[in-house]
């Protein structure tokens, strides 16, 4: 399927207390998977592209800290009202923007998150190019996505991410797939690097 084929999905907004019922968050274990496969700590700069109501958003500004900064981009006001209700501390910012066209600057960014949103937009092409723009050479850029091999609650199978099709997209952007690992039993979690060395912010 080309990426201009696709359907493109936006989540419902009026489902977004189901982003943060007790039983997603045990399944996706947030703060685990930021310390654990992201690497994150104090004084990176990250940014969390469909951030929805902040299930990885907040405790991505606790990891980095005070010295970090974390940008929390959604095309949605409402999906942004949620994280401001949550009084979230000042390193995070909130972004009303489109996912493919943040508005951020370029390699401003030692991290990027991909959660959930690379099957819903109609190009997705499109919108991993914008990561490997706003990273820094070396940055890292995590893909959480529904497994593609099997029929689970969530998005239908034939829109759904393979392994093969999503290393495709990273490297057609200038990103090389280093990590792919089954996150829990629905979901997998795939790391991508921009190349050239890191340059970490000051």
């Amino acid at each position: 399927m080309r990426d201009k084929d696709r359907a493109g999905r936006r989540f419902d907004t009026r489902r977004a207390a189901m982003l943060d019922g007790e039983g997603r968050l045990e399944e996706l274990r947030p703060d685990g998977l930021l310390r654990e496969v992201a690497g994150l700590s104090e004084g990176m700069v990250c940014v969390d592209i469909g951030s929805g109501t902040g299930t990885f958003s907040l405790p991505m500004s606790r990891l980095v800290g005070d010295e970090g900064i974390v940008y929390a981009v959604d095309e949605s006001a409402d999906m942004l009202e949620h994280i401001r209700k949550k009084q979230p501390p000042a390193n995070l910012k909130l972004v009303h923007r489109n996912a493919e066209r943040t508005g951020l600057a370029s390699q401003v960014t030692d991290f990027c998150l991909l959660a959930f949103i690379l099957h819903e937009v109609k190009q997705a092409d499109r919108l991993v190019s914008e990561v490997s723009r706003l990273l820094k050479p070396g940055g890292k850029v995590l893909i959480v996505e529904w497994k593609a091999d099997r029929d689970s609650p969530g998005p239908p199978r034939k829109i759904r991410l393979s392994r093969e099709r999503l290393e495709g997209l990273l490297e057609d952007a200038g990103l090389s797939l280093i990590d792919y690992r089954d996150w829990s039993s629905n979901h997998y979690a795939a790391t991508g690097v921009k190349k050239g060395p890191h340059k970490r912010t000051p």
